[in-house]
């Protein structure tokens, strides 16, 4: 790493004359060149073993072909010598410790290292690395970079920690941070190695933070905030600077609206990003590497002095498809599921935008109002590479909806099936771009989870929050959804403006006749960058304890219900739905284990 001499590296060059340093690359993309080997230069790190002595190898043998290679390895065909010992990779029959040890990196901080084999549970006496040719280096290198962790990195970028989450403590939701993931994938594409740090799925805390920090030497920092985890985002800047010094960068959807009061707020934070950020952070890291003013660079907003600096705004990504796909080999896939199985799941988000004109949704404030798709058979072809590296077959989209575009849904889920892509996976749906031949093909597909936002079983407020949807549609899809055999997750937000008892009430009887598989009754939340909020900052009534903004805390009163009745109405929400007798012996029978986890956080006080 430049300015780090704490290793030592052994470069292969695979294409001569390409520059780049592409120790962690993302897997190429299908019809894309393999960038293992076709461009830039490939350095490697080592990894920790005990110290090496001089005794003799019993694995191997110091002369050629004496023994047979250990279990897993297999001859040594198709590659020089040379580049063999420069990746590493030590032909069986031509082992021994001292050319091991010729082979190792000397650093005074961790002891003795070799380049690491293949992780087949080999020791230090059995270090043979060979390989066929330059598709199993390939196959190498990926397993490598998956392999390796808490070392030296360019760009650290973190998830701050969340101890606070009810869904996280108790129905174990763990889903992956896509944002991140995204970023990485772009900064790796460009040869830039990164690391990524994922405290929620950790647990980690900010001394471990600080540990990583020390352990990485990151140049540069990116940390995720969210607006009820800001709080934990900017105690996350302060762990890095008292670990180390280098540059940090905040970004995500509350960053975005409330980039001038972080920054005169907190000295720690050098720059915020606006809107989409992985082409801004790329380019913040080229300027600060360059030593070039970032003030042009396009999303950024940063302190000059005292003064906040606010760049342009950084253009919408227009071709989704040209993005990499997420860096998923920096996370370890087991620390992700939903609910207490032993299921992983990963995330795939198919577009960005939002064309509607909901008053309690930052969607199309932070990306846009003109929905961009990637193609339905580039998201199939991630799918495929999901299966393929991870062995993943549960796939949640996180799309803000899914159904948006019907007709996209239709060409995705007709592929799936002509592919005979075995997946089981859920999204979310809107009830007006729905209809019972999309769900028969989604159910065909794999599908077997919609998540649709009710928002309220009064047509009056969801005309009043702009949702555009109609009582008798809401009706329609989930009676539908559930003759395909469908899971149903329906979501209501209790308190939104005009909200009185009688009309809470009335949502809540709603939703039990809909007899949705699950029900979220969620508080109405403010959050930064909707309508919603900017008509309650109006009114100067709106507390900002940013760490309350968790749709469990009502913050905003109706013209008819207090703070204290809004929470009542919410418990007794989660206690009419879920301990309805015949609830509880549907949803043993569909879901066993689960449901008891599920029932002990959503009737809790």
């Amino acid at each position: 790493m430049p300015g780090n001499p704490r290793f030592a590296h052994n470069p292969i060059p695979l294409h001569p004359g390409r520059p780049g340093d592409l120790r962690r690359h993302a897997p190429s993309r299908p019809g894309q060149p393999d960038p293992y080997l076709h461009s830039g230069t490939i350095t490697f790190r080592p990894l920790p073993y005990p110290p090496l002595n001089d005794a003799p190898n019993p694995a191997v043998s110091m002369n050629p072909g004496e023994n047979d290679p250990p279990p897993g390895v297999h001859a040594h065909r198709g590659i020089s010598w040379r580049s063999a010992k420069n990746i590493g990779a030590v032909p069986a029959g031509r082992t021994h410790l001292r050319l091991i040890q010729r082979l190792s990196h000397q650093n005074p901080d961790r002891g003795n290292f070799f380049p690491a084999p293949r992780r087949c549970g080999q020791f230090p006496g059995r270090i043979p690395v060979v390989f066929k040719g330059l598709a199993s280096i390939a196959a190498y290198l990926y397993e490598y970079m998956a392999y390796v962790s808490l070392m030296t990195a360019d760009v650290l970028l973190i998830n701050p920690p969340d101890q606070k989450s009810k869904y996280k403590k108790y129905l174990n939701i763990r889903i992956p941070p896509l944002g991140i993931l995204y970023i990485a994938a772009v900064l790796e594409q460009h040869g830039i190695s990164v690391e990524v740090m994922d405290c929620a799925a950790e647990d980690s805390d900010y001394g471990d933070i600080a540990e990583r920090v020390r352990e990485a030497d990151p140049f540069l920092v990116g940390i995720t905030a969210t607006t009820p985890l800001i709080g934990e985002a900017l105690q996350s800047a302060e762990a890095v600077k008292r670990a180390a010094d280098p540059y940090i960068v905040l970004g995500g959807p509350h960053a975005t609206f409330m980039h001038h009061d972080i920054l005169r707020e907190n000295r720690a934070i050098d720059f915020v990003i606006k809107g989409e950020g992985e082409y801004t952070f790329l380019n913040l890291y080229r300027a600060l590497r360059a030593d070039r003013d970032p003030g042009a660079v396009d999303g950024l907003v940063f302190r000059s002095g005292e003064r906040i600096v606010e760049n342009c705004d950084s253009a919408c990504i227009e071709d989704l498809n040209s993005l990499p796909y997420p860096a998923r080999h920096l996370i370890p896939k087991e620390n992700y599921r939903i609910f207490d199985t032993s299921v992983p799941i990963a995330t795939v988000i198919c577009s960005r935008g939002c064309p509607m004109q909901c008053s309690f949704c930052a969607s199309s404030a932070l990306h846009g109002r003109r929905i961009r798709k990637r193609s339905p058979a580039d998201v199939v072809a991630e799918i495929q590479h999901i299966q393929e590296t991870l062995g993943i077959s549960t796939i949640a989209f996180m799309d803000d909806t899914f159904t948006l575009i019907p007709g996209w849904v239709e060409e995705f889920c007709s592929l799936l099936i002509k592919r005979g892509v075995d997946i089981t996976w859920g999204c979310t749906a809107r009830v007006d771009r729905i209809d019972s031949d999309l769900i028969g093909l989604m159910k065909k597909a794999g599908c077997d989870t919609l998540f649709i936002g009710v928002e309220s079983g009064d047509q009056e407020i969801l005309d009043r929050i702009k949702k555009g949807t109609r009582i008798d549609q809401i009706k329609t899809v989930f009676a539908t959804a559930h003759e395909y055999g469908m899971r149903t997750i329906a979501s209501i937000a209790l308190g939104l403006p005009g909200e009185t008892r009688e009309t809470a009430k009335k949502s809540i009887s709603f939703v039990k006749s809909l007899k949705a598989s699950y029900a979220l009754f969620s508080v109405a939340t403010p959050y930064p960058g909707t309508e919603f909020y900017n008509n309650v900052q109006e009114t100067g009534k709106l507390q900002q304890n940013w760490s309350n903004f968790d749709l469990f805390t009502p913050l905003v009163e109706t013209v008819n219900l207090k703070l204290e009745e809004i929470r009542e109405l919410q418990k007794k929400a989660y206690r009419e739905f879920y301990l309805r007798p015949i609830y509880i012996l549907r949803s043993l029978a569909r879901e066993g284990r689960p449901f008891f986890h599920t029932m002990r956080v959503l009737i809790s006080p």
